[in-house]
């Protein structure tokens, strides 16, 4: 029986970031999915100005109270960025109501990277973001936004040690209760690395710096990771996996020679899904 998913994400118009990236994997995924626009933009923000953003918490409130009597239930709840507390109030709603007792709750702590927060952003939204990680299955911060739900972002100074990362990863995974990857941490030596721990043990997973920083990128590692945990693979073989198309995909959009703001192509994660089902 297919596994069910409901993501809750922004919605960009144009440039792949968010749930334009999230829906074409989770389905390529076999996975049925069911969605919840947050917000809905112009286009991604990295790299475009004159934005038009409109939120959607009202409209995903009332969505949510038609589908109460459609008993709808879920086995997965993946959660990327939220821009206000009251969008904080709709994820807690969504766990209350409609997930499955052993649904599997996926956070992706969107706020921030390069050692700082996004703008527009402050001190309230790391408060938001560690109440939305506390209850959740797995949690997905860059190494940026890592440090930030340790309180240790004033220690950012771009590489680390292996060890610290360890430490570092091991510690988030002890205040909130949940497994854990730390995507793109800059370790000592030129390697970059996604730590995992699942509660006990910690595993690094070196990838080459391919120094291209496309806009949705960490939607997609995670889009990935949710993809292959929800078709019972291994934590740490889901982490290995999610890095291995992310990469791919990756250096397939670097050949198309693609403006950075465009955004990942997901087309090439789709197609390697899509190939490892058959």
């Amino acid at each position: 029986m297919k596994k069910s998913v409901l993501a809750i994400h922004d919605l960009s118009c144009h440039a792949a970031s968010s749930l334009s990236v999230v829906l074409p994997l989770l389905l390529a995924a076999g996975l049925d999915t069911s969605f919840l626009p947050s917000a809905l933009l112009s286009s991604q923000s990295d790299g475009f100005d004159n934005l038009f953003v409109r939120d959607l918490s009202c409209e995903c409130d009332e969505i949510m109270e038609r589908w109460k009597s459609y008993a709808l239930h879920f086995d997965c709840l993946y959660t990327g960025y939220l821009a206000s507390e009251r969008q904080l109030e709709l994820v807690l709603k969504a766990r209350s109501s409609f997930l499955f007792p052993s649904a599997l709750i996926v956070t992706d702590p969107v706020m921030g990277d390069e050692g700082k927060l996004y703008q527009n952003l402050g001190v309230s939204h790391i408060t938001m973001m560690k109440k939305l990680c506390s209850g959740s299955s797995v949690i997905t911060p860059n190494y940026t936004e890592a440090l930030l739900l340790a309180g240790k972002i004033d220690g950012y100074g771009g590489e680390t040690t292996l060890h610290e990362a360890e430490e570092l990863t091991l510690s988030l995974s002890s205040e909130f209760g949940s497994s854990v990857v730390i995507t793109s941490v800059p370790v000592s030596g030129g390697i970059y690395a996604n730590l995992a721990c699942d509660g006990t043990r910690v595993r690094a997973f070196t990838y080459e710096d391919l120094h291209a920083g496309y806009p949705g990128c960490g939607d997609l590692f995670a889009s990935l990771l949710v993809s292959f945990l929800l078709n019972d693979e291994s934590f740490f073989v889901s982490v290995h996996k999610a890095g291995e198309i992310a990469s791919y995909a990756i250096r397939e959009t670097l050949k198309e020679k693609k403006e950075r703001r465009e955004g990942i192509s997901v087309s090439h994660a789709v197609r390697m899904m899509l190939e490892t089902r058959l």
